[in-house]
C-alpha cells in the first residue's frame, strides 16, 4: 500500500508540474516541504496526465493527505505508461497516508480519481515532502502558502 500511494503521491507533483504556469509552484513546494495539488472532478471523477519526464532515479518521501474538509472518500488509480506499473489507493479526508517512493530514469504519469460522491468538486490534497523533517510532520498540511 505505501508504494502505491508514493507514485500516486509523486505522480501528483508532477502532474502539477506539467504545467508551465505551475512549474514553480512546485519547485517551490520542494523547497517549502509539500505543496497543494488541485484536480477538478466532473460527477465525481477527474484525471490528469503528465508528460514523459526526467527522474533520474529520484525518491521522494513525505505523505498524501486529502483536504479535511471534502467529505465521502477518494480512489486513486495510477498507471506509468513508461514501467506499465499501476495501483490503487483509498484515501480518507484528513487522514494522511505516508509514502516513499524511488523513480526509474524516466516517469509518464496517468491518474484517474473517484469519488463516492458523484459531484463535481475540486479534489484538494496535501502532498507533504521529508525534507529535513520526519515522515510524520510532512503529513501536516501547511495552510497559507
Amino acid at each position: 500500500m505505501r508504494t502505491a500511494t508514493a507514485v500516486t503521491a509523486s505522480l501528483l507533483l508532477l502532474a502539477s508540474g506539467a504545467r508551465a504556469q505551475e512549474a514553480e509552484d512546485v519547485l517551490d513546494g520542494l523547497r517549502n516541504g509539500g505543496g497543494w495539488v488541485s484536480v477538478d472532478l466532473e460527477d465525481g471523477v477527474g484525471s490528469v496526465r503528465t508528460a514523459r519526464v526526467p527522474t533520474l532515479g529520484m525518491t521522494v518521501a513525505g505523505c498524501l493527505n486529502v483536504w479535511g474538509g471534502h467529505s465521502g472518500t477518494f480512489e486513486i488509480h495510477a498507471r506509468d505508461l513508461i514501467s506499465d506499473t499501476s495501483l490503487v489507493v483509498r484515501a480518507e479526508p484528513g487522514s494522511g497516508v505516508p509514502f516513499r517512493h524511488t523513480f526509474g530514469a524516466q516517469a509518464q504519469l496517468e491518474v484517474e480519481f473517484r469519488w463516492t460522491e458523484p459531484r463535481d468538486t475540486t479534489l484538494l490534497m496535501w502532498i507533504g515532502l521529508a525534507v529535513g523533517r520526519t515522515v510524520e510532520e510532512a503529513c501536516e498540511p501547511v495552510f497559507g502558502r
